[in-house]
This record gives structure tokens, sequence and C-alpha cells, in this order.
């Protein structure tokens, strides 16, 4: 028998339901259902079921209603429950398990997500529903409050272990009937971060703010501020307020592992040392042997060892394409930990150090797979002994062992038993009927598991043949074998079974795994299987299905494959594949494809990309930019190895053409896939002397360094690049170069010297027919003039717009509306100025760049805040700011958090004010952007003067208006103004200046 006090009061006794009759009555077993097992006082029980007034005759209508109840019980379930009379008054003789509140709160005391959750399945709508009276009330009130402090506890359960989405609902309804709830928002708002809705958390933060201060005349208190900061700062872990981040990178499990019973004793046993000494594990073996595999299964049966995450990296030491350079390991790994849009070091030792700096005193398995050498490994080993490190590699790794204490674990054949197990689970019952043949069969797969696996994918494939005939087939294709290779060699044995695997394909099938091995990629598509054979794309599919199911090829990922290492060098080594025409087609697919992507993303740029010839093979198509998107952001892990194998394999050509065909789409993105992919364009363009492409390659890594804010970094480069298209005659590309070193100077503040690298470049196109590159140098020039009132801004911004649309190019008209914009905010044009920045927002977002698109968002948070209504201004600002921090632009940053310092002090918040202008005076002194830590110094003083804090005040306007001065801008003008209107606020600037 149970009963319900969690909704309406409810009797239940196996699948059915008594009614427990009308109110009062419900109510007297309420009261003893939530003193189960106590005696309640007759007075007692009167005054919570009727009040302090009770009518004359309560205490005989009291033993009707108990006679009544007592009845509904015996019908139920006979002496499952008892309703006795004692001296003081009534006991209801039921354990606490068969009522559902005290079952609530046993599974919130217990607190992990299991019993969380099943506490709020017991809840059924409001507690003692329908029942009157201020005991009901005030119980139900206890009640809710104990439900609502469950679903955060559930919440916070779910996110911690990456379930954010899954809370959202629940969290949102709870605020919808408790909108003054901080613990709840708190929580939310992590949710919301966690699933990539940082702006959403922002604008929830700005409603309870507001809500808080209306009703209550508070603000947030601690847990929720402490939240909010870190939405700012985008350090907020989605697990907990304070915790990093943790990765749980993993591969997926092995289906039927078999054996290594020992080598997994071993692992567990050097893992019980994390926390007292370094524990690193050489797992070595040769190839083929399941290194990998072992790890994997090993490391998901102990990942709660290690709560703070799990890192995975396969470093590619035996692959056929290049090794993974240590610098790449680390900024892999410092991606995955550092909070979204945190800035991965630049040089290989600050990563290094960055990674150190981020595994101290944190609990992690870090598992570096397939690693060629120590070398390769020693940077990306932790300096913690809170870390366990697991290498698997090849080679014996003698100097990791001798100098950095690491433990050898060596995996080796697998026991005969264990390779007749692995067979029986993969191939059935066959091998029961042939135990001598199937051992006979695994001693010919040499009793590894990758060989083991393609053996019995072939038996089930051929399932009329008997074991006994497998096996002779084998031994004659090894018999070949040890002829040509002395008979000596394991990996002859290995080859032969690749050998009796793939000649068992159809011709068609054996081509395609034979071409696949020349793949400079990783991963691949069917598109690629395509390209690299010279078939149509139902002939790939076909053909890659073949692949699959012989475990020669593994998915990995929506519509990805991949091969493993030894298979792929093997495939290499295979079939007679004219490789230059395979390589060839497979290039022009890639090339074609980016240039189809682009054009449908950039059309107004096509001019300036390098012209591609159409591939020979399929290429996917893209009826919108969303499906070009898709496909780049799908590929865009692959083109590094791209450009690196066609730099160094004789295709300098092709890497030249990749970093021109995705200057415009790396733009703002990635900048460790950027700088990869125009880098490896410079050295291939240098090393054939390909000056041109050379100098477009620095253009293009002048210009991430520029996004980045690396203002030193930046110039080096473009200056290099101006002098390369100098020496060269290229005027236009000079042009570009200089027009890019002026955008540096904008960016730092330095507007008359932005406005005469804009002129300059002006001048190198004279002769240019390119009116896109003139149309963006306008389109700067305007803006630049616009923000110190320069009469010719119109006039260029009107020219640089009649220019973008007679091409078409919407990505311009956009940048063009932020110019005029500018115009209209200088000039109080406010209206305008709403206008135009929404019209930028739209086009920006059509052609899918969301770092500009941030740009415009700023825009219409600075009208906000003119236009007086600072909560919409907030919110823009901090939409602006998450995209600029995903995007890796520092500058837009300092800008974002300027304008919502301007528009926390336009709403009367002069102490939010300061802390997001302190943040934009530190980031602004990081990346040179010396106007906008003008700027933030500027809304210190005022947010401190708004406070009475006239000293500080008085500092940061003395260091506001040095640098306007400095820069020579108007704004220095305005301080002077300020500071004459307010004499208290201390001597004018120049005075202590």
């Amino acid at each position: 028998m149970e009963f319900q006090v969690l909704g309406s009061i409810t009797l239940r006794a196996g699948e059915r339901v008594f009614a427990v009759g009308e109110p009062r009555q419900q109510q007297i077993l309420a009261v003893l259902l939530l003193d189960a097992g106590r005696t309640v006082g007759v007075d007692t029980l009167v005054t919570r079921v009727w009040g302090e007034a009770p009518p004359n005759q309560v205490r005989r209508s009291l033993q009707a209603h108990i006679a009544r109840i007592r009845r509904v019980l015996e019908q139920a379930e006979p002496g499952s429950a008892r309703l006795v009379r004692d001296a003081g008054g009534y006991r209801l003789d039921i354990g606490p398990g068969q009522v559902d509140v005290f079952r609530f709160r046993s599974a919130v005391r217990d607190g992990d997500r299991a019993a969380l959750a099943e506490a709020l399945r017991l809840w059924r709508g409001e507690p003692l529903a329908g029942l009157p009276g201020e005991w009901a009330e005030r119980t139900r009130s206890t009640l809710s409050q104990e439900h609502e402090a469950a679903v955060v506890a559930w919440a916070t359960a779910e996110i911690q272990e990456g379930k954010a989405a899954a809370t959202i609902g629940r969290l949102t309804e709870l605020l919808g009937e408790h909108p003054l709830h901080e613990g709840a928002t708190a929580v939310l708002m992590r949710a919301l971060y966690a699933v990539g809705r940082a702006a959403d958390a922002l604008a929830l933060h700005e409603r309870i703010r507001r809500a808080l201060r209306d009703e209550l005349g508070v603000d947030p208190g601690p847990e929720l501020a402490a939240v909010y900061e870190a939405v700012l700062r985008h350090d907020l872990s989605p697990r907990e307020p304070g915790r990093p981040v943790v990765p749980a990178q993993l591969p997926a499990d092995v289906t039927e592992f078999t054996g290594r019973d020992g080598e997994i004793a071993e692992l567990d046993r050097l893992a019980d040392r994390v926390g007292d000494e370094p524990v690193i594990v050489c797992l070595t073996g040769t190839a083929g042997a399941g290194k990998t595999a072992t790890v994997v299964h090993w490391g998901h049966r102990v990942r709660d060892r290690f709560p703070d995450g799990q890192l995975y990296l396969d470093l590619r030491g035996y692959a056929p394409e290049q090794p993974v350079p240590p610098e790449d390991a680390l900024a892999a790994f410092l991606t995955a930990l550092l909070p979204g849009g945190a800035e991965v070091p630049l040089g290989a030792t600050e990563r290094a150090a960055r990674f150190r700096t981020e595994l101290d005193g944190r609990r992690m398995l870090v598992v570096l797979d397939n690693a060629a050498s120590v070398e390769q490994v020693r940077a990306l080993l932790p300096g913690t002994g809170t870390c366990a490190v697991v290498v698997t590699s090849r080679d014996s790794l003698t100097g990791l062992v001798a100098l950095h204490g690491a433990h050898r674990v060596t995996v080796d054949q697998l026991p005969l038993a264990d390779a007749v197990t692995l067979l029986r689970r993969l191939v059935g019952r066959r091998v029961d009927a042939e135990p001598g043949e199937a051992a006979a069969l695994a001693e010919r797969c040499v009793r590894l598991p990758l060989t083991l696996r393609l053996a019995a994918e072939l038996a089930v494939s051929r399932p009329a043949v008997p074991l006994s005939r497998l096996v002779a087939e084998l031994s004659e294709a090894q018999r070949t074998l040890d002829v040509l290779s002395g008979g000596d060699d394991q990996r002859a044995a290995i080859r032969a079974v690749f050998s009796w695997s793939s000649r068992h394909l159809s011709d068609q099938a054996a081509a395609a795994f034979a071409v696949l091995g020349r793949h400079p990629a990783r991963t691949f598509d069917v598109h690629v299987v395509a390209a690299l054979g010279g078939q149509p794309l139902e002939t790939a599919h076909t053909l890659l299905n073949t692949l699959v199911r012989a475990h020669l090829v593994q998915p990995a990922g929506v519509d990805r494959y991949l091969m493993h290492d030894l298979l792929k060098a093997y495939a290499a080594e295979t079939g007679s594949v004219d490789e230059r025409a395979a390589l060839d087609r497979v290039y022009a697919y890639y090339l074609a494809t980016i240039a189809a992507a682009m054009d449908r993303l950039y059309p107004g740029e096509a001019r300036r990309r390098p012209s591609v010839p159409a591939a020979a093979s399929p290429v996917p198509g893209f009826p919108g930019a969303d499906d070009a998107r898709d496909w780049l952001a799908a590929e865009l892990a692959t083109m590094p190895a791209l450009a690196a194998h066609a730099a160094t394999h004789g295709r300098p050509e092709a890497a030249v053409t990749l970093s021109r065909l995705l200057f415009r789409y790396l733009d703002g993105r990635n900048e460790i896939v950027a700088i990869s992919i125009h880098d490896h364009a410079r050295a291939a363009a240098h090393t054939t002397g390909d000056r041109v492409g050379e100098a477009t390659a620095l253009h293009a890594l002048g210009g991430v360094h520029l996004q980045a804010g690396r203002a030193d970094e930046a110039v080096a480069h473009l200056r290099a690049a101006s002098t390369l298209f100098k020496e060269i005659g290229d005027l236009s590309s000079q042009g570009r170069a200089v027009a890019a070193v002026g955008m540096v100077e904008e960016r730092a503040g330095r507007y008359r010297p932005a406005i005469d690298h804009y002129s300059r470049a002006l001048a190198l196109f004279r002769h240019d027919t390119d009116l896109v590159a003139q149309a963006h140098v306008l389109t700067r020039l305007g803006a630049t003039q616009a923000r110190i009132g320069h009469a010719a801004a119109v006039t260029n911004l009107e020219h640089a717009m009649a220019l973008h649309e007679r091409a078409g190019h919407h990505f311009g008209q956009a940048w063009a509306k932020l110019g005029f914009a500018e115009i209209a905010l200088t000039r109080g044009h406010l209206s305008d100025a709403l206008t135009l920045h929404t019209e930028a927002v739209e086009l920006f977002r059509a052609v899918g760049h969301l770092g500009s698109e941030a740009w415009a968002i700023d825009g219409l948070g600075r009208t906000h805040t003119l236009l007086g209504r600072p909560g919409s201004a907030a919110e823009h600002h901090r939409r602006a700011l998450d995209l600029f921090t995903t995007h890796g632009d520092r500058d837009g940053e300092t800008w974002a958090l300027n304008g919502l310092g301007e528009a926390c002090r336009a709403d009367g918040d002069p102490a939010a004010a300061r802390t997001q202008h302190a943040a934009a005076v530190h980031l602004a002194g990081r990346t040179g952007a010396r106007e906008q830590e003008a700027r933030a110094h500027h809304g210190l003083a005022r947010a401190a003067a708004d406070i009475g804090d006239l000293p500080t005040a008085q500092r940061h306007y003395t260091d506001a208006f040095a640098i306007y001065r400095d820069l020579g801008l108007p704004t220095a003008d305005l301080i002077r103004k300020e500071l004459a209107d307010h004499p208290e606020q201390g001597p004018r600037p120049e005075d202590s200046a």
C-alpha cells in the first residue's frame, strides 16, 4: 500500500486507486501521513484540520472521519496499515517507504543523478491539492520549496554529466512560477551557456537583475553574480561554477573486446598510484596488436577515477600522412581544455606551459595514441602527479622510461585461448564445430586482434565454406609471402592476412581499397572515394559499403570514414594504381568544391579568388548558403592535412590555391587551422620561388594575427607581403597589404595614420579593375573618417556602396552600412543608425559571417544606449561579446565590454559598469587597442564619480585624457568639458598629466 501526498491525497494498492473521501477526511489522513509512525495529539489534529476556531462537535466529527479512514485502509489492503488510538491522540503505523513525500526526501538526500530524477518523478502536481486551511498552505509552501531545491540539484547533476539540454525546459518552467529564484536562474544560465546560448544566459541575468531591483530593491546575490561574470569571461564550465572544462575525448569502446586481462590489471595497478606520483605508461607492441583498443577499453572502465576528464589524441606516428607536431597536439588539447573563445598561445613553449598549468591539480587521463618518438610526446606530459598518461607506440620509447620514469606494458599476440574466443564471438558456432581449424586460423592470423577481425569477417561473408578451407587458403598466401620475405618476418604474416582479405574483394572494391591508401588526409567521404577512383557516386557508395563490411574501412562520424594506419600503409603498396592521376583527381575535387562553396557564400569576391577548373568527379551541390557552410565545417579538419601533403609532396601550387580559396572563410574562424594552411602555402611558395603565392600567404597570415590582436606579428607579415608585391610589380596586391596595415592602425585607434594607409592603398589601386578591392578600402576609409568627423566620409562610403552593389557583394554592402551608421551616430540621427545597423546584421547573417555580424550587433547596442534603452543595449553588447569571443576577435571584445559598461551605467548600475570597463582596460592593454583602452578609462572615471570615489575618477580621467590626446582624438576635449562642468571631480587632466 502506498500513499500520495505530492499531488492530490491518494491511496494505491497494487494497480488499484482508492478514494480517501471528502476534503476533511483527506486532510486528517494527510496530517497523519506527514507524521507517519508518530502519535499526533487530538488537539493538534483539530487545529491543523479545522483551524483555531473549530465547531462545537469537532471531536465527534474527528472520530467519524477516523472510522471512515480505517474502513478505506482495510478495504484497500487488509493489515497493511493500522490507524491506532493512543493515550494522546492517533498514530498511523506505516513505513516511511509507503509515503511518497518520505521517498522523495530520501532520494534528495542521496543526491546522485538517478536518485534526484526519481525524486522528481514522484512529484505529481501541487502537494495536498485542494486542501484548505493555514496548515495545508504552510505545508504546501514547505514542500514546494523542497521541490524547487530538488529541481536545482537535479539540474546541476545533469549539467555536470553533460546533459544540460535536458534541464532547460524544467528550469524554465520553475522560473515561470518563481521568477525571483536566484538558484534556479544561476543553474539555468549555466545550462544555456553549456548548449552554446551564452547570449540567452546573459539576457536571463538581465531580467532577474531588473526584477530584483524593481520588486525587492536588491542586487543579485554572490552565486548569481559569479555565474554572470564567468559567462562574460567565457570562463564558465558547463559542469559547475569555478570548475574547469571537463573533456571526454575517448573514442567509443571496441565491440567484443576480448582478453588482455593481465595488461588491464597492470594498468589498474599503476593507476592506483595517481595522486601519489606522476604515472606515465608506455603501452608498446607490434602493429595490429590492439594497443589502442586496450587503452580505450581500459579508459572507459576507469573513467570514474578521472573525474576531471579524459584527453585523447591520435599522434599519427606511423600513419602514411604527416605525424602530428607537438605544437599542434598542444593546440588541440588546449582547445578542449580552455573555455570557449579563450586564446590558445601561439608559440610551442607557451602552449606547453599553458597545458601544464591547465592540468595542474586535476585528476585526468591523457591518452597519446600512436606516438612515433619520445620527442613527439615530451611536451605533452603534465607536470602534476594527479594525471595518468598512457602512450601507445610501436617503438619501445626507451627515453621515456629512462628519463621520465615511465612504466612499460607490452601488448603482444593474444594467448591462443583468447584468440579463439574472439573468433567465436565474431564468427559464431562454426568455431565450436571446428575447434582445431579455429585454433589454426588464429595462429595463421598471428593471434593479433586486427587480423583476427579481418579473418572473422571473411568467414562470416562465406558461411558455406568450412574453416578448414579458409585456413588452407590463408596458409597458401602465407607460404608465398614467406618465400619473398625469407620466412622470418612477422609482418609478412600480417600482410598475408591483409592480402587474403583484399583478394576476396571484387576487382573494383580491391582497386578502391588500394587507391584509398594514397589519400592524403586521415578521413574521407564517398565523394573522395569517387574522386580517387574516377567513378560515379553510386559506384563509390557501393564500394565503400563493401570495404566497411570487410572491416577494411571503419566509420568515423556521420558519412565519414577512415582506415587503420597499418591497413592504409598496406593499401598504399597494393594494386596497379596510377597514384599521380588519383591525387590529381582528389585535389581537383577538393579545390573545385571549395571554390563552389565560397562562390555560394561570397559571390562578390569570386574575382579575387583563383580560377579553378571543374572537377572530373562528382561534387556535392550547394543549393543554399547553409549547405556550403556545413560542407566547409565538416572538411575543416581535413584542410591542413591536404595543405601539408601538397606542400611537401610535389603539389605546391595546390597548397597555395587552398590558402587563397579559403582566405575569407578562415577569416575570424579557427586560428590554428588558418595559420597551418596559410603557413604551408607560404613555405610551398617560397620553396618554388612563387613570389606571388608567398606574398599572398604572408598577407593572409597577417590577417590572422590582426584578428587575434597580435599587432606586431600582423604588421611584420603585412609589410613583408607589401615588399614582395612591390618587387613583383603587383601594385593592386601591394595596395591590399598596405590597407591591411591601415586596419592595424585603425584597431589601435590611430585613425589618422590609418587614413593615410587607406589613401595610399587607393592610389595603388588606380589602374585596378577589381571593384571589390577598391570598395573594401573605400569602406574602411569612410568608416575611419567618420570616427573623427572627416568631411569626406560620406562621399567615400557612397562610392564604396555603389561599387559593392555593382559587384553584387552583400558582405561589402553590410560593412558600408556600418560606416553610414557611424556617421548617423556622430550626427545624432539615432533612428537612421538603428535601421542601418539592423540591415547590416541581416546581410552578415545571410552570408554566414558571424564575426562581422558581431560588429553590427555591437553598433546596435551603442545605438540603444543613446536612445535611452540600456536594457536592450546590454543584451546586444552581450550577444556581440559572445560572438567576438567565439571568433577570437580581441579588438571586438574590447568594444563590446566598453559598450556593456556604458549600458550598465546608463541603467543606473555603476558597479556593473566598473566590472566591464576594467575587463576592457585589461584586454585593450594586451592587444594595443589604445582608443578602447582610453574609452575604458573614461567609463571607469564616470562610474567612480557616480559612486563618489573622486580620487579614482580623477586618476582614470587623467589616463583617458592622456591616451586620447596622444591619439589626437576629439574625445580629449569631451573629457576637458566634463571636468569643467563638474569641478568637484578634481583638477583638469592636463594639470595632472
